[in-house]
């Protein structure tokens, strides 16, 4: 465990800060920037070698890491801090570097490229994943057109279904699972029909029903219609009870403690509320029953409104869901979806944080970080990326908050420079710089405090 959690760890930072920094770094290049170091970490340097005018550093601190340009004046004596270097204007023979390759000698337009280069390339990956994601596992659909629940008054109800019904087709089209029900249904709501032909079969019985969608008091089109999960195993975690009692993807829980399970809501309240509990599952493997003892482990699950928590019990299973392969642009376009809402939702989420309206307690540093990718690890290579292209998005939005020593102040300070016309006042920004430096230090310091209690609680 310890040694798969250091390499997720590894490879998410790893390849996370590398990319940041080779954004500004080819940006930097690009405009003819003079680029001293490539650094990945700061401190001192443990590994380093020289490529011509850079030379590539891994470092002691491995939070981060940085571009040291020529010309960046107090700004080369942060990134020097600790490593024992010198900042000046000279290259590595100790030739004068000429002051057109100087950043501070660059137009405002291609300073605030290469500052910004670093969030963006964050934000590329992030879409990379999430398109390459989709592309190469397709989209989850439930794996069967049986209903699950019905919504008790819902147009669904109204409309005569109920649980076990399997829908055979919608306004005329056949329907092999949920998602064709659901691309049936939101076709005819476009094309304006109110009342949609719906057929099922029940018992062996082929029947004929009217649907007539409703809509709900988010003005959004209800049906009050649920699938059908069944209790068949998705993904199980690596190092889970269930994992350690021998259960396998694709495996049919019938039991727990003597009690039958149809859907997958059975297990889950079972599961919850035996926190420590030895419980007995009983399941069908290839026609094969089995079972094991297990004992449920307590999983504690934030409330980010009021910052309380609730403690439930986990045996680290999920539902199975079958796969669509889909088709590259789809998988673009489902990827670019599936990104920006991780844009939106963590721009909402740190908004509400400076406003005082979200949980501190859902605030992760670098030790939950690495708790987390090992544990996504856990669950599988792909899980593991999924969590990179969300670390990534964060990585985007908080580079670009505009806090000095940050790219978004940095932004800031160039942002003046071409309003205004003129460079901010050095003095002024060196001690917005220092302050913006003590603060990320003080932060620094107190998520990994709170991120140590909370592991250790």
């Amino acid at each position: 465990m310890f040694l798969q959690t250091t390499f997720a760890t590894v490879f998410v930072l790893g390849v996370l800060v590398a990319v940041h920094e080779a954004g500004h770094f080819l940006v930097a290049k690009s405009v003819g920037i003079w680029c001293k170091t490539f650094s990945l970490g700061f401190g001192p340097k443990i590994l380093r070698k020289r490529i011509g005018e850079t030379e590539y550093a891994l470092s002691a601190i491995p939070l981060g890491g940085y571009v040291k340009m020529a010309g960046e004046g107090f700004m080369e004596e942060v990134q020097d801090f600790g490593t024992g270097s010198a900042p000046q204007d000279l290259g590595p023979g100790g030739e004068e570097i000429p002051p057109e390759r100087f950043f501070s000698t660059k137009s405002t337009w291609q300073r605030m490229a290469v500052i910004l280069a670093g969030p963006l390339m964050n934000l590329l990956v992030a879409l990379i994943i999430c398109i390459g994601l989709v592309w190469a596992t397709g989209v989850a659909v439930p794996p069967e057109n049986i209903v699950g629940k019905v919504e008790e008054g819902s147009a669904a109800e109204l409309a005569g279904l109920i649980p076990g019904d399997r829908l055979v087709r919608v306004t005329g089209q056949q329907v092999a699972d949920f998602n064709d029900v659901w691309t049936a249904i939101q076709t005819a709501i476009n094309a304006d029909e109110t009342a949609l032909a719906v057929e099922v079969e029940r018992d062996g019985v082929q029947l004929d029903l009217m649907l007539e969608p409703t809509i709900d008091e988010d003005g959004r089109w209800a049906v009050g219609l649920t699938p059908r999960q069944g209790t068949r195993v998705g993904k199980v975690r690596q190092d889970g009870p269930a994992a350690r009692a021998g259960i396998e993807t694709g495996d049919v829980i019938t039991h727990i403690d003597g009690n039958e399970v149809a859907e997958y809501s059975d297990i889950a309240i079972i599961i919850n509320e035996s926190t420590g509990e030895e419980l007995e599952l009983r399941w069908v493997r290839e026609g094969q029953e089995m079972s094991a003892w297990l004992v449920p482990e307590a999983y504690e699950i934030p409330d980010e409104a009021d910052g309380q928590s609730e403690v439930v019990g986990r045996i680290y299973i999920e539902p199975y869901q079958a796969m669509r392969n889909v088709a590259f642009v789809e998988a673009v376009r489902l990827g670019s979806g599936w990104a920006w809402t991780m844009v939106e939702r963590t721009s909402g989420f740190v908004a509400d944080l400076f406003r005082g309206r979200a949980s501190k307690d859902a605030v992760s540093g670098p030790l939950r970080i690495a708790q987390f990718s090992g544990e996504m690890l856990q669950w599988g290579f792909d899980r593991l990326l999924a969590f990179m292209a969300f670390l990534s998005v964060n990585l985007f939005i908080l580079n670009l908050l505009p806090i000095p020593i940050l790219d978004g102040g940095h932004a800031v300070f160039i942002l003046y420079e071409m309003v205004l016309g003129k460079r901010p006042n050095q003095r002024a920004q060196m001690i917005a710089t220092q302050v913006g430096m003590v603060f990320l230090l003080l932060v620094m310091a107190w998520v990994i405090t709170k991120d140590a209690i909370h592991m250790a609680s």
